[in-house]
């Protein structure tokens, strides 16, 4: 057996719960607060990319859940499958509604765990401890978008939250029997190399058990397209660009943080910018082999 160097939450996951574990990506069809609020949102967002708008076509949760579940067996051979609610920002919501949907989840007796993809402006930890009672036992798994730790940056892609609010929400939520997820991308206008290991170096202080590494990529419809229209935004042009400064962002981060991904995944009919054509088993296996090159593994840098 291949040992990884870097800790794969997919083998985390199947040691848990005792073979390969996929998420069934679920849509409450509730808009993102953030882009109602202000009209406009995360600037490198596009509605519709991260999860298909035809899963929320399927109908209600149990449906989705209906429909998942054999396709990823199919797909993936799964044994376990955890329900992911995972479009827009999955706490936002009237609080006895939203508990409704994810009680229907973690009352489906296929269901391993419940996963809520959300912001930090908009869950609470009493709102967590509600989820909790209705939980049934069940492990919740909570992923915060954070994107960066530059305030800066934040403010730059219009985020709608400093990392202050990350912080404070994350150390909350610690404190209650979860386990807790960040997303960052790497490449973000106006960020250079020390910037980005600056965010690695914050992120291996904070409670968090994995992380989802993104690289920045432009979609037709996001806000930042205009700017990369004219050449004022630059990104990974090719996989040679983006290997040294992921595993760089790697060795910096501690073993004990799982990692669920290393590259953005969007369809390629949405991805104007960069065009990659490497597989994702293909970006692994050049990870590997930098690594390897480096001698070096996660958490290598890491204090």
């Amino acid at each position: 057996m291949q040992v990884s160097s870097f800790n794969n939450y997919n083998a985390v996951m199947a040691q848990r719960f005792g073979g390969r574990t996929a998420k069934v990506s679920l849509d409450l069809n509730i808009p993102c607060p953030h882009r109602e609020r202000d009209g406009r949102g995360c600037l490198f967002c596009q509605p519709g990319v991260i999860i298909p708008d035809r899963i929320g076509e399927l109908g209600d949760i149990q449906t989705q859940i209906d429909v998942g579940i054999p396709l990823l067996k199919k797909r993936y051979k799964a044994k376990a499958f955890l329900a992911y609610f995972q479009d827009e920002t999955s706490s936002a919501g009237e609080t006895e509604w939203l508990l409704r949907q994810y009680r229907t989840a973690f009352d489906d007796p296929r269901i391993s765990g419940v996963v809520l993809s959300t912001r930090p402006d908009f869950i609470t930890g009493s709102f967590v401890d509600a989820i909790l009672d209705h939980a049934g036992g069940k492990p919740l798994f909570i992923e915060l978008g954070l994107q960066s730790t530059h305030d800066k940056t934040l403010r730059r892609i219009n985020r709608g939250h400093d990392y202050a609010t990350f912080a404070h929400c994350l150390t909350g939520l610690a404190q209650r029997p979860l386990d807790l997820a960040a997303h960052v991308i790497l490449g973000l206008p106006g960020e250079d190399h020390t910037m980005m290991m600056q965010t690695a170096q914050t992120l291996a202080t904070l409670p968090l058990d994995s992380l989802k590494i993104h690289h920045l990529q432009i979609y037709p419809q996001s806000e930042l397209r205009k700017d990369w229209d004219q050449g004022q935004i630059p990104v990974f042009a090719g996989l040679d660009d983006y290997l040294p400064v992921l595993v760089d962002f790697l060795e910096r981060i501690p073993w004990r943080i799982a990692i669920q991904r290393v590259v953005a995944d969007a369809p390629k009919q949405y991805v104007l910018a960069p065009q990659w054509t490497e597989t994702k088993n293909e970006i692994l296996s050049h990870l590997e082999a930098e690594f390897q090159r480096r001698q070096t593994r996660q958490g290598s840098r890491s204090v």
